[in-house]
């Protein structure tokens, strides 16, 4: 999670990181029943590690893990606290030299053999769109007015996400004939996507994506202003009310309540320039402003649940390898994979 930012942003901690450690960044969750040499290497590691063997109350086992090259653990936390990110990396160096100390580096794990090429396990195949549009997502709160009775709180936390739509999809974005003044309804499944998997409330933390029907209201339009060569120029315009209402816990691994509510009232503008040539937009930048309510078991809201100003960006995401990070959905509900196709 992104909102790890509160222990990755503190100056030691990169500076250990970047200078001691070789850092990797990688999604747990297919991990942890990947069926190929990465999902056995993460599990190697991972079951020497603070969750190991731990099935209640959940069988994660995210969190962050110091470990040789062989799959030899020097320590691990799962923690978003600077102080104790540093102790573990402090303990975690420390057991590394003594490593070397006693031992040759082959065998605690030395960094010259090349890992083997491997089989990715076919039931997670890569859906990153190639030649399609990836969005960066930010999000955070707003300020809020001084009349509201919760003071801000964490005025820097933020986290991100990352948007995904195919090449084949793109034209949806657009009416079929590109003339200023053309106006078009955008269909459901790009609806659908932005509002159940990236209007929400995941500022300090995850939060569960919203079912069909938790979407009360979603309309997104766009409008042609300008056609320029082969440049088509789009106003998108739009609202969304996500809400849902009932019994879940508001604190990790603790009772549920009932009579709880979530959700994220916004409106939606966006100015957007597509190529037709090339088939690419040159410029996507989207902006989602509203209240957002309530809190779920792991958003850290547990305090801050009465409606409050929050914010989402979306801008065209970059070619680096980190922006080549799935969404946080499920993919298989993300692009509505019929069932038949899913991972068992």
């Amino acid at each position: 999670m992104a909102s790890r930012a509160l222990a990755f942003a503190d100056p030691e901690v990169i500076r250990l990181a970047t200078e001691a450690f070789i850092p990797v960044a990688e999604n747990c969750s297919p991990l942890q029943t990947q069926r190929d040499a990465k999902g056995e290497f993460f599990r190697l590691v991972a079951e020497q590690g603070h969750y190991g063997g731990r099935t209640v109350p959940s069988a994660t086992r995210q969190g962050q893990y110091a470990f040789t090259a062989g799959g030899h653990l020097l320590a691990s936390i799962n923690t978003r606290e600077a102080d104790k990110m540093r102790a573990m990396m402090a303990q975690a160096l420390e057991r590394w030299r003594s490593l070397r100390r006693g031992s040759d580096a082959s065998s605690v794990g030395g960094t010259d053999a090349v890992p083997a090429p491997y089989e990715r396990d076919p039931r997670y195949p890569s859906f990153y769109p190639e030649d399609g549009l990836v969005l960066k997502q930010t999000m955070r709160d707003l300020p809020r007015p001084a009349s509201h009775p919760i003071p801000q709180a964490r005025p820097d936390a933020i986290n991100f996400d990352y948007a995904w739509f195919t090449k084949a999809e793109m034209p949806l974005f657009l009416p079929s004939v590109p003339r200023r003044g053309e106006r078009v309804d955008l269909p459901w499944p790009i609806v659908r996507r932005l509002a159940r998997f990236h209007l929400l409330d995941s500022v300090r933390g995850e939060t569960p994506p919203w079912r069909e029907d938790h979407v009360r209201h979603a309309r997104i339009s766009v409008e042609v202003t300008a056609v320029e060569d082969t440049r088509v120029y789009l106003r998108l315009e739009g609202a969304v009310l996500n809400q849902q209402e009932g019994a879940w816990a508001i604190r990790p691994f603790r009772q549920k309540w009932d009579g709880l509510a979530r959700g994220y009232d916004c409106r939606l503008l966006g100015d957007l320039v597509y190529d037709t040539k090339s088939q690419q937009f040159e410029r996507f930048d989207l902006l989602a402003v509203g209240e957002r309510w309530g809190g779920t078991e792991h958003n850290a809201r547990q305090e801050d649940l009465l409606p409050a100003p929050m914010g989402i960006a979306f801008e065209r995401a970059g070619n680096t390898p980190v922006d080549r990070t799935p969404p946080h959905a499920n993919l298989w509900d993300y692009f509505d994979i019929p069932a038949e196709r899913r991972p068992r």
